[in-house]
């Protein structure tokens, strides 16, 4: 048994040993013998060209992508929801009774003074207000213009983002005016 572990250690140690000799050279003698292994090529070309160093790692790295996939190109149309959009809110407050009377008073407003759009009125509670919204809109622009034209008798009118109805979208032809 104690020749068992002394064969042991000794066949540990030769195993961790290094296979090959190691020379101790400094850099400059490694570069010298590397130029001249590489003038000694038999065929004298020059690899120096082909050689990359670690700083230039991506530098030499060209994706090419070929035409076919290029002209393939087909331009995204980003899909729109149609309930998203604005609406002008013209009253939020406690009354219901206010906000019903607001709401008959922009119908007849807009019914004898607005031309090139017939705008709906919505009445609806959400928590501690009711609050009464006007039109559909899906761009914030042509909210804003049509807000302008409400602010004109509704002062405190501005324009809020919500849920809308597609069907009473003015058509983006549609010229919005006062008579």
């Amino acid at each position: 048994m104690k020749y068992l572990t002394i064969l042991l250690l000794i066949a540990g140690a030769i195993a961790c040993s290094s296979s090959e000799q190691v020379i101790n050279e400094t850099l400059e003698e490694a570069k010298e013998n590397f130029q001249t292994e590489s003038k000694n090529l038999p065929s004298n070309l020059s690899l120096e060209s082909l050689r990359t160093q670690l700083s230039d790692a991506y530098t030499y790295r060209d994706n090419k992508i070929p035409e076919a996939f290029n002209r393939v190109k087909v331009e995204e149309k980003v899909e729109r929801d149609l309930y998203e959009g604005y609406r002008i809110q013209i009253y939020s407050g406690q009354s219901v009774i206010a906000a019903d009377t607001l709401a008959a008073n922009f119908r007849v407003w807009a019914d004898s003074t607005v031309v090139g759009y017939q705008p709906d009125t919505y009445t609806f509670f959400r928590t501690p207000y009711y609050r009464v919204h006007v039109g559909d809109f899906h761009e914030r622009e042509r909210a804003i213009s049509f807000s302008n034209i409400v602010k004109r008798y509704f002062k405190d009118a501005w324009v809020v983002y919500d849920r809308v109805n597609p069907a009473s979208v003015p058509a983006d032809t549609a010229v919005i005016e006062t008579q």
